[in-house]
């Protein structure tokens, strides 16, 4: 087998291989004998057609199929003999074979890009000073006090007779919504909850008084419209409801004795103060994120290419199939948002573009600068987020391997010692973030 590589663009190659009539004689006419033994024509006892009769007849559709398989067989080894990498599958421009002829054809096929990285280091970047957002703080510690939040039978001693937001009911409810059935056993109520059994039932135990529990109670609404399905728009509910059980939530006072439950402070004051450094500490991380990314945006407009479409399309489809899995997360798909597939993946396709380019540049200037991930560093790795995870790290070594999780974890590495070693040759400068822009200018900003 020959072969030759012609480069047609700096993400396109085509290959012509030639494979000699004596390496591929046996199996031509090994396929006819197969299609001889299979194939019954009248006049013929089966097995008994000529082979001339059976190339006449079926000869194109044989010879067709065997180049098929050639190109399959031989695609990688030929393109592998000049040190290249297909991205995509060969897409056949010509070749057919014809008896007592070598097989010749040529394929094209995309690359990656090839990358002389140049005018990477001594840039100026701009990185903000990091800042404490009090709202964060705050968002802390209403989230640490629903974690310490108990919902407890309500006092007999309790002077409060009608029921209130917070409450817990545990209700049966049989009856309608439109022409749907409905028959639910302890369901849970949450008055004051967005999170709701049925839109709108909330809304029906405002009067409802503690002392009703033990009862049933017909409740008849038209739901509120916004997010109801399509068919159920419009339809009244009808429900009787038995109102079985009433608690309270009891929600921990902000004071020192709720920092010491949380088992992190001793008073509140220090709890603060913990949560303080902990969002400083975090937007520290935000604000070093950015600036590395306005560095690679800069070194790629100094590194202007072009990435194969292949891998922006696959970029795409892994963007579009990790969107689909947090809407199905959520009980909902593409048309429940107003979109499609194809309409999300156009949408995503300028940062998928952006995510291939910074990853083939920043791979280049890895190479170039002899930047790698040894095993030794990887174990470590290892080691330190299964102590995070607290699990064996033998066992999740063996897991990550298995899920080729281990890939990506050393190319995460890898990626991250790159900007390290950008941002270490760089200078960098603590500056704010510019102002907006001026009405006047607010749409073209935008």
């Amino acid at each position: 087998m020959e072969s030759q590589l012609e480069k047609i663009s700096s993400v396109e190659c085509r290959v012509r291989v030639t494979i000699p009539w004596n390496q591929l004689e046996g199996r031509f006419n090994g396929k006819f004998k197969e299609l001889k033994g299979r194939v019954s024509l009248p006049g013929f006892r089966p097995g008994k057609v000529p082979l001339p009769m059976l190339e006449r007849l079926y000869g194109s559709s044989v010879r067709q199929e065997l180049a098929q398989d050639l190109v399959q067989e031989t695609f990688e080894t030929a393109v592998g003999q000049h040190d290249t990498t297909p991205l995509t599958k060969p897409v056949m421009e010509s070749g057919s074979i014809e008896r007592e002829r070598d097989f010749t054809y040529t394929a094209r096929f995309e690359i990656a890009p090839s990358i002389e990285p140049a005018n990477y280091t001594g840039l100026e970047v701009r990185r903000r000073p990091s800042v404490t957002d009090g709202s964060k703080i705050e968002a802390r510690l209403e989230k640490k006090q629903a974690e310490l939040t108990e919902v407890q039978p309500i006092p007999e001693d309790s002077t409060r007779k009608k029921t209130q937001d917070g409450d817990i009911w545990t209700v049966d409810v049989v009856g309608k919504l439109g022409t749907q059935e409905i028959n639910v056993k302890d369901a849970r109520v949450e008055l004051g909850s967005a999170n709701e059994l049925l839109p709108g039932i909330g809304a029906q135990f405002s009067d409802i008084e503690l002392s009703e529990v033990g009862t049933t109670k017909s409740m008849n609404f038209t739901p509120p419209q916004e997010g109801l399905k399509p068919e159920f728009l419009g339809q009244e509910a009808s429900l009787e409801v038995a109102l079985r059980e009433v608690r309270e939530k009891v929600v921990p006072e902000l004071d020192d004795e709720f920092a010491k439950d949380t088992g992190e402070a001793e008073s509140l004051e220090e709890l603060r103060s913990k949560y303080g450094q902990e969002v400083l500490e975090e937007d520290q991380a935000e604000a070093e994120r950015e600036a590395r990314l306005r560095l690679v945006k800069d070194i790629l407009e100094r590194n202007d290419f072009d990435p194969a479409p292949s891998m922006i399309d696959r970029e795409v489809a892994a963007q579009v199939d990790m969107y689909r899995r947090q809407l199905a997360q959520q009980g909902l798909d593409f048309a429940a948002i107003g979109t499609t597939p194809v309409a999300m993946g156009d949408q995503m396709r300028p940062q998928a573009s952006f995510n291939v380019k910074a990853f083939l540049l920043l791979d280049a200037i890895g190479k170039k600068e002899s930047i790698d991930v040894t095993d030794d560093e990887l174990s470590q790795e290892i080691v330190d987020i299964a102590t995070e995870r607290n699990q064996n790290p033998e066992r999740l070594r063996a897991q990550m391997e298995k899920s080729q999780e281990i890939i990506l974890i050393r190319a995460q590495m890898r990626e991250e010692r790159i900007l390290d070693f950008l941002m270490e040759k760089s200078t960098v400068t603590e500056a704010a973030d510019p102002e907006p822009a001026a009405s006047a200018d607010a749409d073209s900003a935008e």
